[in-house]
């Protein structure tokens, strides 16, 4: 499995983790101006392939907040955010690697019984610390947007990936 397949179903963990999280608060009833919050600190361990071309073991932390509140006429308004910071050893050489990301979702808005647009961009650095090699160290940018029609059926996605080696 390659760096960017690695990344792609880590952040579909995240998407998930993301929908659960937001299907909460849509099927719970709020008062004006009422919120819930999430706020957690989960710890990780997840293996990658980065641009050096060896397997790194990454350990660290996610912090997630996300907040709901719903105005008084109905709309629920969503914020999203998730910074992420680890350290990683690479598994041939033991060399150190450094993963910062974050991933952020502008508020969004929804009417009960109406349709509803996700969208969220993702942007990730696996860098080769203490070397100076030139494309060594990876950088993912990762740009979602899915369509939900009132019945919650999925009516459009896209999915925008780049990963470059610097």
């Amino acid at each position: 499995m390659n760096l960017s397949q690695s990344l792609v179903r880590w952040f579909q963990k995240l998407v998930v983790l993301s929908a659960i999280i937001s299907l909460i608060g849509w099927t719970q009833p709020a008062s004006v101006s009422a919120g819930t919050e999430y706020n957690e600190k989960i710890s990780f361990t997840d293996d990658f392939d980065g641009c050096s071309g060896e397997r790194i073991t990454v350990d660290g932390i996610q912090h997630i907040v996300g907040r709901f509140t719903r105005d008084g006429s109905g709309k629920l308004h969503f914020g999203f955010s998730r910074n992420t910071s680890g350290q990683g050893i690479g598994q041939v050489t033991g060399d150190t690697y450094l993963l910062h990301d974050t991933v952020s979702r502008s508020v969004l808005e929804i009417t009960p019984g109406e349709p509803r647009v996700y969208m969220e961009g993702y942007r990730a650095i696996l860098m080769h610390h203490g070397e100076e090699l030139p494309g060594d160290d990876t950088v993912i940018h990762f740009l979602t947007r899915l369509g939900v029609n009132p019945n919650g059926e999925v009516t459009a996605a896209l999915e925008i990936q780049k990963v470059e080696c610097r």
